[in-house]
């Protein structure tokens, strides 16, 4: 199928430009793997002219991304081009780049054409490399010219199958520290493609092998060592990344190959808990990025909360606030978008309740249910899977499989409960009736018995106009005496 990508490069490659643009890096590498792009990089004598022309060729805004070399963005529907200004000749501008696999180049026409066989440009050996998946510096001083490639290496190897030759490795753990000095708009986007891609949890523990999770989140690193026996087999920063690793088998969109995530993804999935398995399956998927950043940094307030009874039990009280309060502010640092920090703040400080909400073995009330989707809303299934996680990573797949069909039940009777009567309908009682029957004032106390009376409504106390007036009307008298006893006017 063409893409708008496709026919953008080939109404380009149609034009009588005096330079022949060359395309290099990820869409060539992907070419040679019969991989689609939807974002192409390209280098072109004359850069700024160029896309000006190509600009208007094609109806697309060009904008300037970059100065050291010079680069343009011709932002399409289904992706992008970027051009840039080679650094030097084309030779010289390959070797200044990233892996050898990126560090390779061909005419625009051949790209398109598809026969590289003879128009490929390849001084540093890409193609061998990207052949025997080595992913391979492209000169010695590769990541200690841009730390940011450490990141780029460890979703390389997660998402097309290469491994970091030894040397890579190795350059790799040294500059891991100074991940902290580069900008962090541009580790927030390299961040933010790890956590989405399928292999998220592989990839974590990958830049845990080379110290760059410490750099990105020293709050979690604070959690290596630091015991929570007996309810839990982990210390807290590895138990966060088993969450992550159980949240991965969970939502998967398909079984997972391990036996048991493959048992207990079956059970899960196919049992009759959930009719709308497909639907869910795809909201869970579509939150992969806040769910999983939540799972592996729930417990960021651990360490700073740790106390020892004397009974000898572990104990974090409070932990589920601080955690909100950390992840609120590294987030914000790394500057990912206000929407996700506001996700994941609210899933961590969360993470608790689906365990809360009933006592175990137990149907939780209509009330607590109610409450449960007040606080969550759309967030409320994704909530309920960090919970399957952690519980997973709390104990382990083979001690809590014999308690799983539980589980997967508690899970779905919070995720299906329903108001009996929808709140978003017209009110028994609105404000201006409730301020005329109680004399109350607009204000928090009203505001306050409107969500009283929500609340009554949607697990059914109350059904009629006048079952809402006698509530009220209890509700406001026993406030006016509680005001009387504390000696409030």
């Amino acid at each position: 199928m063409t893409t708008k990508v496709d026919a953008a490069l080939l109404r380009l490659a149609s034009r009588n430009a005096e330079a022949e643009p060359y395309v290099v890096g990820g869409a060539l590498r992907d070419a040679l793997l019969g991989i689609a792009a939807d974002e192409v990089d390209m280098v072109v004598e004359g850069a700024e002219e160029w896309v000006a022309e190509a600009a208007a060729c094609l109806g697309a805004r060009a904008t300037q991304i970059g100065r050291e070399p010079e680069v343009w963005r011709l932002a399409l529907e289904d992706g992008w081009l970027d051009i840039a200004e080679p650094v030097g000749d084309l030779a010289a501008d390959l070797a200044r780049r990233d892996f050898t696999v990126n560090a390779m180049a061909a005419p625009l026409g051949a790209f398109l054409s598809g026969d590289l066989q003879g128009a490929l440009i390849d001084p540093l050996g890409g193609r061998e490399d990207l052949a025997e998946r080595r992913l391979a510096l492209a000169a010695p001083a590769a990541i200690a010219d841009d730390p940011l490639r450490i990141l780029r290496g460890v979703r390389l190897e997660a998402t097309h199958g290469l491994r970091m030759t030894a040397e890579a490795e190795a350059a790799a753990r040294r500059q891991a520290a100074t991940l902290s000095d580069i900008t962090a708009e541009r580790v927030w986007l390299e961040l933010a493609r790890i956590m989405s891609h399928e292999q998220a949890s592989r990839s974590v523990r990958r830049m845990e092998e080379l110290g760059a999770l410490d750099a990105m989140f020293p709050e979690l690193a604070l959690g290596r060592g630091v015991d929570q026996r007996p309810v839990h087999r982990r210390d807290v920063f590895n138990h966060q990344l088993d969450a992550l690793e159980w949240l991965d088998a969970l939502i998967s969109p398909e079984c997972p190959p391990q036996p048991m995530a493959a048992r207990l993804w079956t059970e899960l999935w196919r049992s009759e808990a959930f009719a709308e398995a497909a639907a869910l399956r795809e909201q869970l998927w579509e939150t992969r990025l806040t769910l999983r950043l939540a799972t592996l940094l729930h417990d960021i307030g651990k360490p700073q909360t740790r106390r020892v009874e004397a009974d000898g039990r572990t104990r974090f009280f409070g932990h589920s606030e601080l955690g909100a309060e950390l992840v609120e502010a590294r987030l914000t640092a790394l500057r990912a978008p206000g929407s996700v920090v506001h996700t994941v703040q609210t899933l961590v400080l969360h993470h608790l309740r689906p365990g809360q909400v009933a006592a175990p073995g137990r149907v939780p009330t209509d009330r607590a249910l109610y409450r449960f989707h007040v606080a969550l809303g759309e967030l409320t299934a994704p909530l309920c899977w960090l919970f399957l996680a952690d519980s997973l990573a709390t104990v382990g797949g083979e001690a809590l499989a014999p308690r799983w069909a539980g589980y997967v039940a508690h899970v779905a009777r919070i995720v299906h409960w329903r108001p009996r009567r929808r709140v978003a309908a017209p009110r028994l009682l609105n404000g201006r009736a409730l301020m005329a029957l109680t004399g109350l004032p607009p204000g928090p106390a009203l505001g306050r018995m409107l969500d009283t009376l929500d609340e009554a409504s949607a697990v059914g106390e109350i059904e009629t106009t006048e079952q809402a007036r006698a509530l009220a009307v209890r509700l406001a008298t026993s406030a006016r005496r509680e005001a009387k006893g504390a000696g409030v006017d």
